[in-house]
């Protein structure tokens, strides 16, 4: 294939895809990184080497397919190995009678009529997952050559620059991974050659940090808008790998929901919140997670026997579908404290932990890497919106929040109260019998 294989195509694409042990790609890269072209020249090669085989060029609209990647797709055809071109239709035939087809995603029924050898969708994180399903349902082309079957190098192609890492295509290549599903990544600097010298400049003047990780290195990820609800995060040197201390209690924080059920492991020692692992669940009932949750935590705190748990207090509420969330609980043996808090009791509680160091100079918060979803919500993803107050509810990053600040809150002032408590014996130390107020003399 490499003598009808575009030399445009940027190296870290073309070493990469030069291989036939994949059947359904994903290129994602940076802007500019030459992910829509090295994808048409990959079917251009399979066209070529495989006579009279047929493949769709997509996009979600057809003003967008006509206005870019239909007219990159013709750029990168000589008009040599042209035999026929219906600009009307958006059908080119090659001069060993392969065909390419321009349509636009906008109706999955207009394409259960095609037999391909492959396809190609442009800016695939703007259509649904549907269309990619039932493109591979049509890739089902067989050639006849002589009375002899053969089978043609099927190919279908996602390229796109990188979306959410929630989005159905980072799930599905990067968490699924089915079976001769491969996933392609390239930097805009990786094709710096075919670039203009000031385009990268021009993309950080354009960008944040965190949108050049995406835009420039072609990296997954989230971006988040609104207010950050704990901006101290960002600037702190928070995340650590920690260990669970032995024979100190682990506090299991529990949010309540079929969409996004939640559950935060944590330890607070001598005033410091340790958070230890999440569990967000999707689309399950609680008596389907909780033993989800207990399989992992068996798998990371093998040797420990001692949990204690908090939960939304509206886990008690009675409803006519039966048992409560709490009584569920009760059922698995755990026994969550629960009492009403305001939003913003919990935040100050976090936040309290933030601010603060031990005599050490230790933070008094740290979080373990693998709480991926929580660190991405302390990042932003838990936000308020311009002049609100309280966080949104984003049916999200909320719940794994919700689930933390239901014990953070009883566990700082439990932890107030001891220090309130130890003062006592000091002689210099009042404490006012209204107020509370710590007054050292």
């Amino acid at each position: 294939m490499s003598d009808v294989y575009n030399q445009y195509v940027p190296n870290p694409w073309q070493s990469a895809m030069h291989s036939s042990n994949w059947t359904w790609g994903c290129l994602v890269g940076g802007k500019g990184s030459g992910k829509t072209r090295s994808g048409t020249e990959e079917l251009k090669a399979c066209a070529l080497e495989f006579p009279k085989t047929t493949y769709l060029i997509g996009r979600k609209t057809l003003p967008s397919l006509k206005d870019t990647t239909w007219r990159e797709f013709i750029d990168c055809l000589p008009p040599e190995i042209i035999k026929d071109y219906n600009k009307t239709d958006r059908i080119v035939t090659l001069v060993n009678d392969s065909i390419f087809l321009g349509r636009s995603l906008d109706e999955p029924k207009k394409l259960e009529s095609l037999t391909l050898s492959g396809f190609l969708i442009d800016e695939a994180e703007e259509i649904d997952k549907m269309y990619f399903d039932v493109l591979k349902t049509r890739v089902r082309q067989i050639l006849r050559v002589n009375g002899v079957k053969i089978t043609p190098r099927y190919r279908g192609i996602l390229c796109l620059n990188p979306c959410d890492e929630d989005h159905w295509i980072p799930e599905l290549f990067t968490q699924v991974k089915p079976k001769n599903h491969s996933i392609f990544y390239s930097s805009t600097l990786q094709n710096l050659e075919n670039l203009p010298d000031f385009y990268v400049d021009n993309l950080k003047d354009t960008y944040t940090a965190d949108m050049q990780q995406r835009m420039i290195h072609g990296m997954f990820g989230r971006v988040h808008k609104g207010r950050p609800v704990f901006p101290e995060f960002s600037r702190g040197n928070f995340i650590s790998d920690l260990r669970p201390t032995p024979k100190m209690a682990i506090f299991r924080g529990w949010d309540f929901g079929y969409n996004n059920p939640a559950c935060v492991w944590m330890q607070f020692i001598d005033g410091q919140l340790r958070v230890l692992a999440e569990k967000l669940g999707k689309k399950i009932y609680l008596d389907n997670f909780i033993p989800e949750c207990r399989s992992l935590e068996k798998e990371l705190f093998p040797d420990h026997v001692l949990f204690k748990d908090f939960c939304d207090p509206h886990g008690s509420d009675e409803t006519d579908k039966g048992k409560t969330s709490v009584d569920i609980m009760n059922d698995f043996g755990i026994y969550p404290v629960h009492r009403v808090t305001k939003i913003q009791e919990g935040v100050k509680a976090i936040r309290e932990c933030m601010n603060t160091k031990s005599k050490e100079g230790v933070a008094n918060f740290a979080i373990h890497p693998r709480c991926k979803n929580l660190i991405e919500g302390l990042r932003g993803g838990y936000h308020r919106a311009d002049g609100e107050e309280n966080p949104e509810k984003d049916g999200y990053y909320d719940h794994l929040m919700d689930a933390m600040r239901y014990s953070v809150v009883a566990l700082v002032r439990r932890h107030r109260f001891n220090r309130m408590s130890d003062s006592f014996d000091q002689k210099n130390v009042f404490v006012h019998p209204v107020t509370g107020r710590r007054i050292e003399l």
